[in-house]
């Protein structure tokens, strides 16, 4: 027998199953949802039955926080034009910015849309993350990004309010994390904090009728969203830095899923430990006809990829 082979077998063995538990556990998050999922037209990552127990609990915890990896390809270069003004619903004409908008009992608040904005991010129809995808010619100093969170002044009635963000970049990924603690909303791109805002009022604690948790993507938008989740307590600068150094490499690329460009389009390989250790059998999934690791393909802008720069 050859005793040198199976020593070998056995020290691979252990090599395989330490690298497995290291790597697929390596996530700040309680319950993740590795992904990708293209952004394109709309989709749930999140539903309320992976949820457990509690599955509302980001809306009634005062100090929670969701974070995830986005994606985004080239948006829309041809502008487009809106209404600007001092009513609520409009964006005010010299600062491109949304004040508070309320909108009584009605839950949807749909008088307070934003035209011409993309949903990034809906979470729970309380959290709102928007993306203009077109430069507004109406107004110069237009908002590229925008978080909108759905707060109650009264038990019986709600408001919309609106906070400008940085520009979320294109072509790379992207940690975001929304984190909550009381009235004060927190927003960080990577490991920076872009946001720190306390809102006017208390955030709503009343999930929508649809019951969806996340929602994701929107028509025109072209990307993909990754390792989506709810973190079980507010995140601070230093949990925020800790989780994103952990989940990417030294380019910032995120671990184990590589965007693979072609001649016109490209692909988000799946490249985790755990997906290759699939794809070669070792966990013995092949055996149980699971399907083989995500090669997903996304389907870049279909628009002239120019720079155009947001005031």
């Amino acid at each position: 027998m050859n005793y040198t082979f199976i020593i070998i077998l056995i020290l691979v063995v252990v090599v395989v199953v330490y690298l497995y538990r290291r790597y697929s556990s390596d996530t700040p998050a309680p319950f993740v949802k590795r992904g990708p999922f293209s952004l394109q037209g709309g989709i749930q990552p999140i539903k309320l039955s992976d949820l457990g127990p509690t599955p509302n609990s980001f809306l009634t915890s005062g100090s929670t926080a969701f974070q995830c990896f986005v994606y985004l390809d080239s948006n829309v270069r041809t502008g487009n034009a809106s209404d600007c003004g001092t009513d609520p619903a409009m964006p005010s004409c010299s600062t491109g910015i949304y004040q508070e908008c309320p909108c009584g009992t009605d839950l949807s608040c749909l008088s307070c849309s934003h035209p011409g904005y993309k949903n990034l991010l809906n979470i729970y129809d309380t959290f709102k993350l928007e993306v203009l995808t077109a430069p507004d010619a109406s107004r110069q100093r237009s908002v590229s990004a925008q978080i909108v969170v759905k707060t109650s002044p009264t038990d019986t009635t709600y408001a919309i309010e609106t906070f400008p963000l940085p520009p979320l970049p294109e072509q790379k990924w992207t940690m975001i994390t929304i984190s909550k603690d009381g009235r004060q909303v927190f927003v960080y791109y990577n490991s920076t904090l872009v946001l720190s805002k306390k809102a006017l009022h208390t955030f709503s604690v009343m999930p929508p009728p649809s019951q969806i948790p996340v929602y994701a993507g929107d028509v025109t938008l072209s990307g993909n969203i990754a390792m989506v989740g709810f973190l079980s307590s507010h995140q601070g600068l230093a949990d925020v830095t800790g989780a994103y150094q952990n989940m990417v490499d030294t380019r910032g690329n995120l671990n184990g899923l590589q965007a693979v460009p072609n001649s016109s389009t490209y692909t988000i390989k799946d490249t985790s430990v755990p997906a290759i250790i699939s794809s070669l059998c070792l966990d013995g999934s092949c055996l149980k006809m699971s399907n083989s690791p995500p090669i997903v393909p996304t389907i870049p802008s279909m628009y002239n990829p120019l720079e155009t720069a947001y005031a």
